[in-house]
């Protein structure tokens, strides 16, 4: 039997309802040659007993690890892998139908990461298109996408910019990305890129890293540091941005001061927002 075109890697933790909306999206794949791994990070509900009716599928197998966060639970994911090009899916998302299928036929012989667009589903149902980003590395405009589902790599890319980084408290996509982009810099490989939403993201109640203050005010620092000299040779513009979102995060745990030091930051750099001086006076008075 030959090894898949694809591995889709889905870690998941105390999801048993929602589990199951991703790994039916990929059962219901019309493009049949791929196998999903799924990872779980240690679930004390009843998620292994969940799974388990779907395993019956040969094409889907069913890691147990203990819980050590959701960048390993990649990691090992990805040591697992057989296909030609891997992807992460989470498991509250969904894939489109035709998202294999679509990305197979734009392969070309000489591809080795592939970026396609995604819908985001909030809670009040409402879709909005999410397309690449352009981002500007060494004066040329690259268009990619670094979301789980969005971003497709063949197995050495990914381990030759080193997996996921386990020590970093959010932004683990992003920084795959960044590194990622280094890479590609130093080789002169490029992104093929897809513009089709492929992908849905799913807003929900449940806990999502992208709620947790804390989480996110740390991430983006380590972020920030590990990736200052290639944002701001690349795209200074960003580094305000990121400074905004430590502000609001600082601000969302109640620490109105280093809110305000890093929104004057974000200012400084970027002047031209206005809506970071409205910002300076709702963190420092309501």
């Amino acid at each position: 039997m030959s090894n898949p075109k694809f591995t889709i890697i889905t870690p998941t933790y105390d999801r048993e309802d929602l589990v199951q909306i991703t790994i039916q999206s990929i059962i219901n794949q019309t493009f049949k040659d791929w196998e999903l791994l799924l990872v779980d990070d240690g679930s004390t509900d009843n998620t292994e007993q969940t799974i388990q009716q779907y395993l019956q599928d040969t094409r889907i197998k069913y890691i147990k690890k203990k819980n050590s966060g959701q960048a390993d639970s990649l990691n090992v994911g990805a040591s697992h892998a057989t296909g030609s090009f891997i992807t992460f899916l989470d498991s509250d998302d969904e894939a489109y139908p035709n998202w294999l299928e679509v990305v197979n036929t734009n392969l070309k012989e000489d591809t080795h990461v592939v970026c396609v667009g995604a819908i985001r589903k909030l809670i009040d149902g409402s879709l909005i298109k999410e397309g690449l980003d352009a981002l500007r590395v060494s004066g040329e405009i690259v268009r990619s996408k670094f979301t789980c589902g969005s971003l497709f790599l063949k197995p050495s890319v990914f381990l030759a910019i080193g997996g996921y980084d386990s020590d970093m408290k959010s932004n683990i996509q992003t920084d795959l990305g960044y590194r990622l982009l280094t890479y590609l810099e130093k080789t002169g490989i490029k992104i093929l890129a897809v513009h089709e939403h492929l992908v849905q993201i799913n807003v929900h109640d449940g806990p999502r890293i992208r709620t947790n203050w804390e989480k996110l005010r740390m991430g983006s620092m380590q972020f920030l540091k590990k990736h200052y000299d290639f944002i701001h040779k690349n795209n200074p513009k960003d580094i305000s941005n990121i400074y905004a979102v430590i502000a609001f995060s600082n601000y969302k745990l109640k620490q109105r001061r280093e809110s305000v030091r890093y929104l004057l930051k974000a200012i400084r750099l970027n002047p031209y927002t206005t809506a970071n001086y409205l910002r300076v006076f709702k963190y420092t008075f309501l």
